[in-house]
């Protein structure tokens, strides 16, 4: 059909005028550019250390906060979990347990808490293959096992060795039930 549309048109016909140029004035002798002005000092960039410095300030000062939003999100675990283990519950309850648990395992190392974060990622890897009412038992040691290691922050080596072993510990379940389910 387009075949036979375009046969139906007239061929076209090179023009007999020769192609015009189009010449361009040169408007660089009226027209001034404009001199770089030099910025205020207020406005300049600091130097590299300055800005690591900076950097290092705002850091610091949201550190502060990083207790408050730590224990909120252990906080939403807790709860997520307790709605998980009553009668009836459903798959989007367990999906609520897992967002908690995954969201603290992205932050939990920047906040300064580590085995908070392995027990997480632990955690998330659980439940990835958990129905409602399976493994409560393991969920809920890995629950409890994040609050005691963000209780725990700050109490010396020993409570960081604690957190390690559970760590392990928990891992190593998780590991062993996955590879048998």
């Amino acid at each position: 059909m387009f075949k036979n549309l375009l046969s139906t048109l007239p061929p076209l016909r090179k023009s007999a005028k020769p192609e015009t140029t189009v010449t361009t004035v040169d408007i660089s002798r009226v027209i001034k550019q404009a001199m770089p002005q030099p910025r205020p000092e207020a406005v300049m960039a600091p130097p590299s250390e300055d800005l690591a410095n900076l950097a290092e300030e705002a850091v610091d000062s949201l550190s502060g906060q990083f207790e408050t939003w730590m224990r909120t999100d252990l906080e939403q675990l807790v709860s997520a979990w307790q709605v998980a283990q009553k009668p009836g519950a459903t798959a989007e309850n367990y999906r609520a347990v897992f967002t908690a648990a995954h969201n603290i395992k992205g932050a939990a190392n920047s906040y300064g808490y580590p085995a908070v974060a392995r027990l997480c990622g632990s955690l998330s890897r659980l439940l990835t293959e958990t129905r409602p009412g399976e493994n409560s038992a393991l969920i809920n040691l890995h629950v409890e096992a994040c609050r005691a290691a963000f209780t725990s922050i700050g109490q010396g080596s020993d409570g960081q060795t604690i957190a390690d072993a559970v760590c392990e510990a928990l891992e190593e379940r998780v590991a062993n039930k996955l590879a048998h389910a």
